[in-house]
């Protein structure tokens, strides 16, 4: 995952603070380099190219043994351990799957789901994955369809791809805001209930 400096992490938090003045929502932003562990499928794989590779012996004078078969899944199981293979190896549905488990898992842990209004949302970020979504709280989900936020998620998406990550929040956190102020503008002065800082986290212990 791209390091993100003190200059971002300070215009991510000033962002969220002056979209926060304008309207009665509150917004956390949070980043993870993965949202999973990806171990399970890849040894999978590893052991589907072990269990075939006697297939090998038809075509090649080599005479596969148990011992070859041992050694190639061996070989592929620690270079998709330990190298990004075993996230590119795993399909994009399973990713997607743990992105929106993870996404789910981290809006209920930092109590996105307290807020007084119950108007909060989630900025998530999966770096490895290339995955970004928001996650809104019951009132925000009355009056904002979840497709309102794709144009927002897909511009994201494509800022990591081309690795400008401060780019990206500063796009969806202003364009959420805009779509906040329409249907939450700030009556009164309200109590931040959340942190306005970007929330960093390693890979969690999950394995897929």
């Amino acid at each position: 995952m791209k390091t993100i400096d003190e200059t971002t992490k300070n215009a991510i938090r000033d962002r969220i603070a002056a979209v926060e003045k304008q309207c009665d929502s509150e917004l956390v932003c949070l980043i993870t380099r993965s949202s999973a562990r990806y171990i399970v499928f890849p040894l999978l794989m590893a052991s589907f190219a072990a269990l075939f590779m006697p297939i090998l012996g038809a075509f090649t004078p080599l005479e596969i043994t148990f011992t070859h078969q041992t050694i190639l899944f061996l070989a592929l199981a620690g270079l998709f351990i330990f190298t990004p293979l075993g996230r590119v190896v795993t399909p994009k549905w399973l990713k997607q799957q743990n992105c929106e488990r993870y996404s789910t898992e981290q809006f209920f842990r930092q109590k996105l789901h307290e807020t007084t209004s119950r108007n909060a949302i989630l900025i998530f970020v999966s770096w490895d994955e290339h995955f970004v979504t928001v996650v809104a709280d019951k009132g925000i989900n009355e009056k904002v369809a979840q497709s309102d936020w794709d144009a927002l998620v897909s511009a994201f998406v494509q800022a990591i791809k081309n690795n400008e990550i401060e780019r990206g929040f500063m796009d969806i956190i202003g364009g959420a805001g805009e779509m906040l102020v329409q249907h939450f503008p700030a009556q009164t002065a309200k109590t931040d209930e959340l942190p306005n800082h970007l929330i960093a986290l390693d890979r969690p212990l999950y394995v897929s």
